[in-house]
């Protein structure tokens, strides 16, 4: 690889002296300069720092990256849906959210509703008596595709069924 600059720079008609005038050496410096950068551009794309892709790669990524874009913007939209507009209850400090059509009328607090995910998770749903508030424990979970709560009674038996929280009027 070391071979001679004037070799593959073809400096020949540059006679061989010892001082060069400036015009001379900016044109030698140029010139090694324009290969070192060759050189440079090269090794980086063997190591893979610099990859360049065709435009038929270049849209496909674009693609891609706006098919992702799209669905995380789908999925926080239905997360809005599922939790922004409804209708808050307060029970001494806590502020609870109300299920809608299921067999009695359950709560669940506000801030673990933020934290339910696809995977499903043990929380205590809330129901009123006479007398106190009581709670019962109920597998619940959420799909990115739906607005509802998947919840299952029995955390042994698992059957899931879908409710949502009543709307503000």
């Amino acid at each position: 690889m070391d071979r001679d600059p004037k070799e593959y720079l073809k400096i020949d008609e540059l006679p061989e002296k010892e001082n060069y005038t400036e015009e001379e050496k900016q044109i030698i410096m140029d010139r090694l300069n324009e290969e070192r950068l060759i050189h440079q551009r090269v090794r980086e794309r063997l190591d893979g720092k610099i990859q360049e892709y065709t435009e038929e790669e270049k849209s496909q990524i674009i693609s891609l990256l706006n098919e992702q874009r799209l669905s995380k913007q789908k999925r926080e939209e239905i997360k809005n849906k599922r939790i922004k507009m409804k209708k808050k209850y307060k029970f001494g400090s806590r502020e609870f959210y109300k299920f809608t059509r299921m067999e009695r009328e359950y709560f669940i607090e506000v801030k673990e509703c933020e934290s339910i995910s696809g995977r499903p998770t043990l929380i205590s749903l809330y129901y009123r008596t006479f007398e106190e508030f009581k709670k019962k424990d109920v597998l619940i979970k959420t799909e990115i595709y739906s607005e509802y709560f998947f919840i299952s009674y029995n955390p042994i038996r698992v059957y899931f069924k879908t409710y949502a929280l009543e709307d503000e009027k």
